[in-house]
């Protein structure tokens, strides 16, 4: 079953908003090297030598995380003083029509248009931008909490370091879904990757 894209009306030189694309590209990258370096990453109290493989992952993952929830706090400003991007990606009053006609689109193995328009994808975006929020937040108060020169971690961690990784698992499920579903548009030969060209 192959699935085909919608056709939209000829688009623009770029469909995304500058300041989304600057957005898109910061947060994409962070999570992206997030995810990956999680899974080679070795944290200090794990004794981790810091000038191993795995130590300076963890060192690098601390402050790319938090110049990540750097990127996701100017998103949420921005989605703040934007209501048309709030009712994009946060449709909790509607109108769910756009929604519910991109599920049947593609039930009949069909892709929705792309570009920033109300939606699954935007649906989607909205509950993928909560939980990279929550991963990176908690993230956050872990790197301040964090036990130096190899101490035991205490009670507060102990908490939330779980937490933390069943987010990252979350994020995981939305990142391999995102990169999916623009690896398909792009294969329909839609505009998809004018989103990470932000100086246009």
């Amino acid at each position: 079953m192959i699935m085909r894209a919608e056709a939209n009306p000829k688009p623009p030189r770029n469909i995304w908003p500058r300041e989304g694309r600057w957005l898109h590209a910061g947060i994409a990258f962070g999570v992206t090297w997030q995810l990956w370096s999680s899974l080679w990453m070795e944290p200090n109290w794990k004794h981790a030598n810091y000038s191993s493989i795995g130590g300076i992952l963890f060192s690098l993952h601390s402050w790319i995380g938090l110049m990540t929830v750097l990127f996701i706090l100017w998103q949420w400003l921005w989605i703040a003083s934007e209501p048309q991007i709030r009712r994009e990606i946060f449709p909790w009053r509607g109108p769910w029509a756009p929604i519910l006609a991109d599920a049947r689109t593609l039930l009949r193995a069909r892709l929705p248009p792309t570009g920033p328009r109300c939606g699954l994808a935007g649906l989607m975006h909205g509950l993928g931008l909560l939980a990279v929020t929550c991963t990176g937040v908690i993230g956050s108060v872990i790197f301040f909490f964090l036990p130096q020169s190899g101490t035991p971690p205490g009670d507060t961690l102990h908490i939330l370091v779980p937490v933390h990784e069943f987010l990252g698992t979350v994020v995981w499920v939305y990142w391999i879904g995102h990169v999916g579903m623009a690896a398909l548009h792009a294969w329909q030969g839609e505009p998809i990757w004018g989103i990470f060209r932000p100086m246009d």
